[in-house]
Parts: structure tokens; C-alpha cells; sequence
């Protein structure tokens, strides 16, 4: 046992070293099956943005316009911070982390001397302690805690970033600069005993109760006749072989090419099937099992039943991983008796989506050898040997020779095989890449990165001195080599314009990368992008650069009403590039066992939010699909590859019980079932009379 004495608090606890390392980000403490967090680098308020690090196993270096840098190091149970040159207009310096929303499932938190639960549902208002005190600790459902011990004089601050439309819970300590205090320590500790049982044999929340919840192996079985006569009950339009409308082709003059294409006829894009006919892309995300897959190792205790690794359950462990176990097939192993394997899930699922009004698969599916439309994903994220951005989610340097190879040998060896496949629709670049972070990143750089020596070079051309760089730049560099290696405090007008003009040249370089070598080996289907965050899109240099190479702009939107002015705006950026709303769901917890997610407040209202976003885009004449994510719900103890901190969201169309929900497919269905008497103008667009899907 262990006493940690701070301020007011005495804790007595089982203390445990947590691994704690530097990163791009922060101070990454993994505190084993309670879960990873990540301790911002210090910021300063005023504000004065990191312009470096440098990150190395226990130490980091972080470097700020106006001079001042912060040594970061670790040790165990121990993270140090050290100051210098902080300029005088500064106050106060801040650290944060975020806090998982599992830890709403009966997860408690303790500031000082005040104690208190995070609420399950969204704090109102958000924050849900503000308080001086130098010790914070949580404690999640099974009793596993980690605690934190601040400078002295610490604010700090507890927030619900759901207000935000964020599924996380947001914990930063600010404390007043004072320049004889430029050394400080914060310790972590944790204690990881755990004996609490949260999980049902069938994957379910234990201590939840709501109407879909499987009771028992029984009724488990009794759903299999239950299912049949549910499906049987579903009348479905008539529809070509792909999905889309017959007859609609000839009416409207498309071409029938035998595989899908887009065609825009006064100023509205239709995608055109392979039999020529308007075909609307209703897909789902995750068609094989993935999220339903939890990671399991360390807190086998909280689960009532694990099977082995082997025998009858063998096929819903994650490739014959015993760390990652899926109770979706377990369950649907139980329910069917017999083995798990892909081609069997796809075509009992097909029947399914097709029921529903659905008509492809979606992204992050493998092929199924069943012919039904399906989107694919270029063979870059293969990352060895492509070089990522650091900073920058999901994109790599483009101007890095060695990935430039990698990608074209990518490319080369996997799409010639489906460039012939007429049920293919297309082909993603990668998910959610973050471009807009470049601005901020590639300055930040060493030479070590072609894109950093790049854009050197091109300030060296424009400038030709480095004295007019450091004029227009306000520097004091001695050369432009010695911009190679450090980071460039970008402040001027003049600099964020020059910043901005070479990531035009990056994206430029980057997109005509991939639409080179993707046309050299299929010119028959199209290149759909990279579907975007909200916060890439808004952006127009990116938006007209991307309309130069895709055949379709893919934007992963999330949203409660759906912001017609900013799609159009997006459209008109692209030179008028067909869309589709690439990724969406919402959640709702109250009914589902289930935590976070874009919050509803039940299955019925899942359904009128989905009638609400898929009509009221369709109906704009330029976008030419959706896809849902996901099939199936996320599972109750998080996404496999997250391990103790994935998302737990009622993201699908079937619970872990391989259940239906049903009140929002009834709701789905009204939609998929009549999507073309919508785009040929015979019917209004669904608009959904709730405040929260209004947009003013």
C-alpha cells in the first residue's frame, strides 16, 4: 500500500506504475485496462502556438512562437515540465485530457475533496466541476482508478463535451505563471484491481434494461422464426438487378456503359448504374463483422462468459486472436449453430439490407463473392514504405519518392484485378485524412521530411535572400538550409499566405499522384475521394484542387440538420463534382445499452433523423448516395483496435443479438423504399419538424 498525501486529499491505494511516454501529442499514459490518456503538451494563455516537438521515448522538446520552448520528461509515476524563455504577457499554462464516455457506465470522478459520477446522459450545463485543487482521480465501473497530482495552485476544470457534439469527457488544470516556478512535476499513479461483473453472456450491458434486450439462449433461437416471418412481412419496389429504377435510363437518356458512372443533365447528377438506369447509393458501412469485435485481454473478470479460443467459438475470435473476441457472433453462432465465416454472413445480410431498401455495401467491407454493389479503397493505407505526416491524420507526403513508389506499386498490384467488375462502384482514396492540419504541420517539420525541404526550396525561390525571407517572415534565420531542421513560427500575413500557397502545391501534387496512377489501371470506375471531416471540407483552395481529380467528392458528415447552403457551397467549390455523404449515424443510448454517439432519444427518432438527412440531401440534385454507419451496434466494451478506450455507440442497424431495430428501420425504410419517386420530383423531401434539425 501506498499513501499519496497532496492538499486535502488522502488516497490509499494499490498505486501501480502507469507507462507513460512522449508523442506528437503529449504525454501518453497507459494505465493497462483502464485505458491510454493523453496529457496535452503545456499551453500558454495568451495563446502562443507550438511551432515544434520533438518527441523521443521520455523526453520531448516543444518550441512556441515568441521564443519559448518546454522540456518535457517522464519517468515513472512522474511527468516533469521545464520553462524558459516564456514571454511576459503570459498568465497562466494549462495541461488537459480527455476521458473516455465509457466512463459513464458508473465511472466516478474526485477533485480535492469533491466527489461526484459522470453523468450518463449530456451534462447541462457542461461543466461539471470548475474548482481550485492539485489532485484529480477517476474511477471507472469496475473500480479501476488513476490519479493525478498537480502543481500547486491549480484550477482545475471537469467538462461534458457532448454539449459540443463530442462523445468525451474533457479534465484540464491551469496554473498561474510564475516565472520563479518554471520547473514543475505532476504525478500519476493507478490502481487496476478489478472484480465487478458488467457484461452479460451475450455481450449486453448488465446494470442497462431496454426493449431489445436478449433475455436468454431461448428466446435467442426463437428469433430465427421470428426473423423469417419479420422479413416476409416487407413489401420492396421493383428494381433492376443493381438497385436501380427500371425504365429510368430510357426515360431520362443515360447511358448504359455496364458500369456505374455519373451523368449531369441540367445542372443535377444522377449516378447511372451499370444498365444505364438512375441508381441512388444506399450503402452500409461495416458489412463484416469489426466493431462488434472488444478487446478482451486484462479484464476477462468483467465479462459473466468468455469462451475459449478454440472449438465451437473459435470463429468470433478476430482471426484466431484470443484477444479480440465479437459476442455478435457468438451470439449468431449460438443462434444458427454452425461456424462463423464471411460469405455466409454476407448473404444472409444482403437479404437483409435489401429488405430495408439498402442497395450496396459500404466502406470498410471486404468483397463479398455475392453480386451486390460495393465500394472499395485504394490499396494505399499498405502503409510500409508511404511515409505519414505527422500531426496530419491519415495523409502522406506526396513529394517523399519512396512513397510515391510504394503507392503506384500498390496501386498496380491490386486494381487491375476489379477494373472489370461491373458491380463495383468505386474506389476511396483513404478515410478522414486531415489536410487541414498541414498549414500548421508541415512548418513544424525537419528535413528529415521531403515535404519540409520542399517547402524551403519554394521559399527560397520566392524570396532569393534569406534577409527579404526574414523581413516577410519576421525570422532571424542565418540561411535557408537552417529553416530545413527547425520550426517556422508562421505570424506574418505574408507567411501564412506563402504556408498556404505551398500546401496548394502539396494537394495539387498529392491528388494528381493518385488519379495518375488509379487511371492507369481502371479507367471504368470512379475515384471517390477521401471522404472528409466537416472541419477539412471548409476549405476552398482543397475543394477546387479535388474537383480537378475526382469524379466524386466523399464527405463523411455528421450532423443533426443538414446545412443545405455549406453543401451547395462545397459543390459550387468543386465545379459543381457530384457528392456523397460518405459516413453518419446517430445513437441512442437511453434505449440501446449502449454510450456516446450523436445522441437521439430513442430508436423512432434514430429513423426520422435518418428520413430527415437522406431526403433533404437527395433533394439538392448533387448528391448521389449515403452510406450508414454501421451494420451492427459497436460493442459494449469498446472497438477491438482502440483496446480499452474504443467507442461503444448504438451505431447499427442490428444490436449484438443480431436483433433488428426495428421503430427506426420502419422509419429508414419509408425513405430507401421511395428515394426515386423523391429525385424524379414526384414527391416533397421528409423534413423532420424538431428543433434540433433545423438549421438557422
Amino acid at each position: 500500500m501506498r499513501l499519496i498525501r497532496s492538499g486535502l486529499l488522502l488516497l490509499s491505494v494499490t498505486a501501480l506504475a502507469v507507462d507513460l511516454r512522449t508523442n506528437d501529442k503529449g504525454v501518453e499514459m497507459n494505465a493497462g485496462s483502464l485505458g491510454s490518456f493523453t496529457l496535452t503538451y503545456p499551453e500558454f494563455e495568451p495563446a502562443h502556438k507550438v511551432i515544434e516537438v520533438k518527441a523521443a521515448g521520455a523526453q520531448a522538446t516543444v518550441k512556441y512562437e515568441g521564443g519559448a520552448e518546454c522540456a518535457v520528461s517522464v519517468a515513472q509515476d512522474e511527468v516533469g515540465v521545464s520553462f524558459r524563455g516564456v514571454p511576459t504577457d503570459v498568465k497562466s499554462w494549462k495541461m488537459t485530457t480527455l476521458i473516455d464516455i465509457g466512463f459513464a457506465k458508473g465511472g466516478s470522478w474526485q477533485i480535492g475533496d469533491k466527489t461526484g459520477i459522470f453523468p450518463a446522459e449530456k451534462a447541462s450545463p457542461p461543466h461539471i466541476a470548475s474548482l481550485n485543487g492539485t489532485t484529480f482521480s477517476v474511477k471507472n465501473a469496475r473500480g479501476q482508478s488513476l490519479s493525478i497530482t498537480t502543481p500547486e495552485f491549480a484550477f482545475q476544470q471537469l467538462t461534458d463535451n457532448r454539449e459540443w457534439n463530442w462523445a468525451v469527457y474533457h479534465w484540464q488544470f491551469i496554473v498561474p505563471w510564475m516565472p520563479d516556478r518554471a520547473t514543475a512535476k505532476i504525478k500519476v499513479t493507478s490502481d487496476l484491481a478489478s472484480v465487478t461483473k458488467l457484461i452479460d453472456p451475450f455481450g449486453q450491458s448488465l446494470k442497462d434494461v431496454f426493449p431489445n434486450k436478449l433475455k436468454s439462449l431461448e428466446e435467442l433461437k426463437a428469433d430465427v422464426e421470428a426473423d423469417k416471418a419479420y422479413y416476409a412481412g416487407i413489401a420492396t419496389p421493383k428494381l433492376d438487378r443493381f438497385g436501380g429504377l427500371p425504365g429510368s435510363g430510357e426515360a431520362l437518356g443515360l447511358k448504359k456503359t455496364g458500369f456505374f458512372h455519373v451523368e449531369k443533365q441540367s445542372g443535377k447528377s444522377w449516378l447511372v448504374d451499370p444498365d444505364g438506369n438512375v441508381f441512388f447509393h444506399l450503402g452500409v458501412c461495416g458489412f463484416a463483422p469489426n466493431d462488434d469485435y472488444t478487446y478482451v485481454k486484462g479484464r476477462e473478470g468483467i465479462y459473466e462468459w468468455l469462451p475459449k479460443n478454440e472449438g465451437e467459438f473459435a470463429s468470433a475470435f478476430r482471426e484466431g486472436n484470443s484477444d479480440h473476441f465479437s459476442f455478435y457472433i457468438a451470439n449468431v453462432i449460438k443462434k444458427f449453430g454452425a461456424a462463423h465465416d464471411y460469405e455466409s454472413h454476407a448473404t444472409r445480410m444482403i437479404s437483409r439490407v435489401t429488405k430495408w431498401g439498402f442497395n450496396s455495401i459500404g466502406a470498410f467491407s471486404p468483397v463479398p463473392k455475392a453480386a451486390f454493389p460495393y465500394v472499395a479503397h485504394l490499396p494505399i493505407n499498405e502503409w510500409e514504405g508511404v511515409k505519414r505526416i505527422p500531426g496530419a491524420h491519415e495523409v502522406w507526403d506526396p513529394f517523399d519518392a519512396v512513397t510515391a513508389a510504394k503507392i503506384a506499386e500498390n496501386i498496380a498490384r491490386e486494381v487491375p484485378v476489379r477494373a472489370q467488375d461491373p458491380t463495383l462502384i468505386g474506389w476511396f482514396i483513404v478515410n478522414e485524412p486531415r489536410f487541414d492540419e498541414l498549414p500548421r504541420v508541415i512548418p513544424s517539420l525537419d528535413g528529415t521530411h521531403a515535404c519540409k525541404r520542399e517547402l524551403v526550396a519554394a521559399l527560397k525561390t520566392k524570396y532569393g535572400t534569406v534577409e527579404a525571407f526574414n523581413t516577410a517572415w519576421q525570422s532571424s534565420a542565418a540561411s535557408f538550409d537552417a529553416l530545413i531542421d527547425r520550426g517556422l513560427a508562421v505570424t506574418t500575413d505574408v507567411a501564412k499566405a506563402d504556408v498556404k500557397a505551398f500546401v496548394g502545391v502539396f494537394l495539387e501534387t498529392y491528388f494528381t499522384q493518385v488519379e495518375k496512377a488509379f487511371r492507369q489501371h481502371d479507367a471504368n470506375h470512379l475515384l471517390l475521394g477521401s471522404r472528409l471531416q466537416p472541419i477539412t471540407i471548409e476549405d476552398e483552395q482543397l475543394c477546387r484542387i479535388m474537383g480537378r481529380h475526382l469524379d466524386v467528392v466523399s464527405y463523411n458528415y455528421y450532423t443533426f440538420g443538414v446545412d443545405t447552403a455549406a453543401l451547395k457551397r462545397y459543390h459550387e467549390w468543386t465545379g459543381g463534382k457530384p457528392m456523397m455523404l460518405s459516413e453518419f449515424f446517430w445513437a441512442s443510448p437511453k434505449d440501446s445499452g449502449l454510450i456516446g454517439g450523436r445522441e437521439v432519444s430513442s430508436q423512432l427518432e434514430r429513423g426520422l433523423a435518418y428520413r430527415n438527412y437522406v431526403e433533404q440531401s437527395a433533394a439538392l440534385g448533387f448528391i448521389v448516395g449515403i452510406e450508414w454507419f454501421t451494420l451492427v451496434d459497436q460493442a459494449t466494451t469498446g472497438r477491438w483496435f482502440s483496446q480499452y478506450n474504443g467507442e461503444s455507440y448504438n451505431t447499427g442497424l442490428l444490436s449484438v443479438a443480431d436483433r433488428p431495430w426495428k421503430d427506426m428501420l420502419a422509419e429508414m425504410m419509408k425513405t430507401n423504399h421511395t428515394i426515386y419517386d423523391l429525385l424524379l420530383g414526384k414527391r416533397p423531401p421528409f423534413a423532420w419538424d424538431d428543433p434540433r434539425f433545423r438549421v438557422k
